[in-house]
């Protein structure tokens, strides 16, 4: 599906957030008349622009507005397998989404792709740097922020780097010319239905053709397992053609670049910086020169609450990792600290994500962390954690604060001096409470009070 098939018919437009605006707005001036669609229609108009001059109109999610289109644009937050939307496509109605007509649109273009369960932002602000440092002209798109249908505008680029979620890769048609697969873990199963549907949606990006190039962190079992038939694969980060050991990344047995420099901790960002450069060598046909892979790692110093550390009170270190929405990405920001004493604070909405994993990261780590929970999944945590340590014969400290402001307050009577103290929540926030940036500024406002 292209926008100019999509000019000439009737188009539903579901979810007004920036990407449902940013294409309605795309429609628009090319002289479409988009229904606009959101679950909250009041809430939708008070907050979408005036894209026409007049107040907008927002219909609910009615069949009646649904079945009457011959194509519905979903935004991300809306799952593919709310019941309207299955009804529809039942009817004959086209479903897909803004990312998936761009790739159409731009299926000639020089595009790397970037998904995976953690580890996508960091891996392919990485990838924009080093092309940036090696003379070209990036857009650095998707779900890290601007939407891809602001490209239609400016297509003058020399690569686009591209993030992906699986809620946008859900109903892709078109895979980009490289993509770069970061890992693969379980999240996300109250949109996609379950586990495999999930692995399902997050493939589609590399399944549905033509078959581009292909990265995958070898260090994702998982990843590695699903991808092992991609005729064009490469693997890269423990072993692989881009490959980190003894201080070094290099690129088919021949050093490229020293990681010492990379100031973002643990070893899931050095594996990060290796999927940059892969996905480099694949989109340009050769390894980044060292003088662009030096300055892009130099001048990086990690993205907002992704493991970033946001200052040392008596001594403790405070570290903002609120966009760590799944016990995977949480483990590995974990292992990132070493032996240091730790205070881990966990907890959001249940997505059905299983905790056990993460839970035997910190029943086994030594020292353990004393842990902070904080609602609404908390008790499912709390025993997880408590089941974990006694099949281990070791005690998890666990206590329950309202919110993270108050849990760091908590953490510092926890923490003893050259610690850390961890925000990374293993779980989204609720629903309502603003997303990760909101519980990322409880957070840091309550370090910056007991820094005064």
């Amino acid at each position: 599906m292209r926008l100019e098939s999509l000019v000439s018919q009737r188009v539903a437009i579901w979810g007004m957030g920036e990407e449902g605006t940013a294409f309605a707005r795309l429609l628009l001036e090319r002289g479409a008349s988009p229904v606009l669609v959101d679950d909250d229609p009041v809430g939708a108009a008070s907050r979408v622009p005036a894209v026409t001059g007049a107040p907008p109109i927002i219909h609910p999610p009615d069949p009646s507005v649904l079945d009457a289109v011959d194509t519905i644009v979903r935004s991300p937050g809306v799952s593919r397998y709310r019941p309207e939307l299955v009804e529809a496509a039942g009817g004959g109605v086209v479903v897909t989404t803004p990312l998936a007509v761009w790739l159409e649109d731009f299926h000639d273009a020089p595009i790397m792709a970037v998904t995976g369960t953690k580890g996508k932002s960091t891996t392919a602000t990485l990838a924009a740097r080093i092309l940036e440092h090696g003379g070209a002209r990036v857009a650095l798109v998707g779900n890290i922020g601007v939407p891809v249908t602001d490209l239609y505008g400016d297509g003058d680029f020399d690569a686009f780097v591209v993030e992906v979620s699986s809620y946008q890769a859900a109903d892709v048609t078109m895979s980009p010319s490289v993509t770069v697969l970061t890992s693969l873990a379980p999240d996300h199963l109250d949109w996609h239905g379950g586990v495999e549907a999930y692995y399902r949606d997050k493939l589609r990006l590399i399944s549905a053709g033509p078959l581009g190039s292909l990265a995958v962190n070898a260090a994702s079992a998982e990843a590695v397992r699903r991808t092992a038939d991609h005729p064009g694969r490469i693997l890269y980060g423990e072993q692989g053609r881009v490959r980190a050991g003894s201080g070094w990344i290099s690129v088919d047995g021949q050093p490229l670049v020293e990681y010492s420099g990379l100031r973002t901790p643990g070893a899931h960002n050095v594996a990060n910086l290796c999927g940059a450069i892969a996905g480099v060598l694949l989109l340009t046909g050769s390894p980044p020169p060292a003088a662009a892979l030096t300055a892009a790692i130099e001048g990086f110093d990690g993205l907002p609450s992704r493991c970033q550390s946001i200052g040392t009170r008596e001594g403790i270190e405070f570290i903002d990792d609120a966009l760590a929405s799944n016990p995977f990405a949480t483990a590995a920001s974990v292992a990132s600290f070493g032996d240091r004493p730790m205070t881990l604070i966990l907890g959001g909405a249940d997505r059905g994500v299983d905790f056990t994993p993460l839970a035997e990261a910190v029943a086994t780590r030594v020292p353990v962390p004393s842990i902070v929970v904080i609602p609404p999944d908390s008790g499912r945590i709390a025993a997880t954690l408590a089941r974990a340590g006694g099949q281990r014969g070791v005690a998890v400290s666990v206590t329950e604060a309202a919110d993270p402001g108050e849990a760091a307050r908590m953490a510092v009577t926890t923490t003893p001096k050259g610690g850390v103290v961890l925000f990374s929540p293993g779980a989204p926030t609720p629903e309502g409470e603003g997303g990760f940036r909101a519980r990322s500024r409880l957070f840091q406002q309550a370090f910056e009070a007991l820094t005064r």
